[in-house]
């Protein structure tokens, strides 16, 4: 259901507010950055009460799977923001932000336009466990294994059949987002690590349309990130 971009935003700040708390317990701090791919796995699409505003009945069709287009602008990337090394637990707390894209590989019905390529914008709240290090060819590497839940705001770009004039141009919040991953870090100098990471993100989301109408859709996202982290300490 569509609801205010400025909430998100307001959520993002309140969360990153918490984590500068963090610090002040004298814990540890990471920010990250990373680029890298994402493919999603195939899935239907459901329309309801959309045939006058769109051209397409109600039911579900197929869109042959999803384009990923992880290179083509606006390009896959993220960020995240990490605290560690507080009282009575071991875990890394991470509050991630992730944007990706998917376009239909076929337009189902009479449709011109099916896609989310401004991202599949995900907010997420991550819990990170840290396991031994391991040693490969004279490198020492950090694995790590996480998981997290947060919300979906796609861009949500829905063109109906030529004449009906529906059109659907904007950000919703879409429902949740669920994510698992698992990672290698590597030291590169005091304050500095890359790594490398793979994760699925699963967003079920229901949109609402322009002039009348939903879309739903559940996107499985597998996606590989490599980035750099820059430690406060």
């Amino acid at each position: 259901m569509k609801k205010s971009y400025y909430l998100l935003q307001k959520l993002s700040f309140g969360i990153t507010f918490l984590v500068y708390q963090c610090i002040g317990f004298g814990a540890n701090f990471d920010v990250s950055l990373y680029g890298g791919f994402n493919n999603a796995a195939h899935s239907s699409v459901t329309f309801s009460n959309a045939s006058i505003s769109y051209g397409i009945d109600d039911g579900k069709y197929s869109v042959n799977g999803w384009k990923g287009e992880s290179f083509e602008s606006p390009i896959y990337y993220g960020y995240r923001f990490s605290v560690y090394g507080l009282e009575n637990t071991d875990l890394e707390f991470a509050v991630d932000f992730n944007h990706s894209k998917v376009k239909a590989k076929k337009l189902p019905a009479n449709l011109r336009r099916l896609e989310f390529t401004d991202g599949i914008n995900t907010l997420t709240l991550l819990a990170i466990h840290r396991i031994d290090s391991i040693m490969s060819m004279s490198a020492e590497l950090h694995p790590y294994l996480g998981a997290g839940i947060g919300i979906a705001y796609p861009h949500v770009d829905v063109e109906g059949a030529t004449g009906t004039g529906g059109k659907t141009y904007d950000y919703q919040v879409t429902g949740p987002a669920y994510q698992v991953m698992a990672g290698l870090r590597y030291e590169l100098a005091e304050s500095w690590k890359t790594f490398a990471e793979y994760r699925i993100t699963y967003t079920p989301m229901k949109a609402d349309l322009d002039g009348g109408g939903q879309i739903e859709t559940d996107i499985l996202n597998n996606q590989v990130s490599v980035g750099l982290i820059y430690s406060f300490q």
